[in-house]
């Protein structure tokens, strides 16, 4: 019997997916709900399930801890980009009728999310950045910011840069729609000639409160907003 090797792309995306099946603790956080001051879930992991943490911090010694970080500090956003309303509800808008509140507008773009919307990530820097001369300290106290793709599987951090070397051009291969570990990305596939797939702490931390969201979902904080103002907000990074 021959057994077949998962590359290092597969053997990832397999482990991301395995923290999933772990039981909720009994205090869990749930992805609606914000996880209480002081409180770590993960040492109310059962410790059969710790070996899953260890090998992912095998893996990436350097980024597991960082990454964990930013969400402990609640530094990531998710921007749900809210489809754009009917020609009905425009004309009703027009004939002065009642509107929607703001916060049920935000529940139904939170609802639509599951549906596909597209959606991505703003993660702050838990790095301090100091004032440069002729800057205002209250601008630089706000730290810099970047933007997370899960689907395309990009950050515009400079660590993700250096991650994503550059490669030789190669045939597209097909891929379906299940989840995988590095997304659209090519790295850590058979054949590609890549071992590893980039990655870095401001992604990491957006695939394990994706991925991992019924434990560390409640540590990242969700904002719908228009297309207009999601293009605003990537523009100001």
């Amino acid at each position: 019997m021959t057994l077949t090797i998962p590359t290092p792309r597969q053997f990832i995306t397999s482990l991301i997916d395995s923290l999933s099946s772990i039981p909720t603790p009994a205090s869990p956080t749930s992805p609606l709900t914000s996880p209480s001051a002081g409180a770590n879930p993960l040492k109310l992991i059962p410790p059969a399930y710790r070996p899953l943490l260890t090998t992912l911090h095998a893996l990436y010694p350097l980024t597991l801890l960082p990454a964990l970080d930013l969400l402990d500090r609640r530094l990531a956003t998710r921007i749900i980009v809210r489809p754009p309303e009917p020609q009905q509800d425009a004309a009703a808008l027009k004939s002065g009728r009642e509107t929607v509140p703001d916060h049920d507008l935000e529940k139904q773009g939170k609802q639509k999310a599951a549906t596909g919307s597209p959606s991505f990530y703003i993660v702050r820097s838990a790095q301090p950045q100091h004032p440069r001369r002729g800057q205002a300290s209250s601008d630089a106290s706000s730290g810099l910011s970047y933007v997370v793709r899960l689907e395309a599987w990009n950050c515009t951090c400079a660590a993700f840069a250096f991650a994503a070397f550059p490669r030789e051009d190669r045939e597209q291969h097909p891929y379906g729609t299940e989840w995988q570990f590095g997304a659209l990305s090519l790295d850590g596939t058979e054949g590609s000639g890549i071992a590893g797939v980039p990655c870095c702490k401001h992604l990491l931390a957006c695939v394990l409160a994706e991925r991992w969201s019924n434990l560390l979902g409640g540590y990242v904080d969700e904002r719908v907003v228009g297309r207009e103002e999601g293009a605003g907000l990537v523009a100001d990074i």
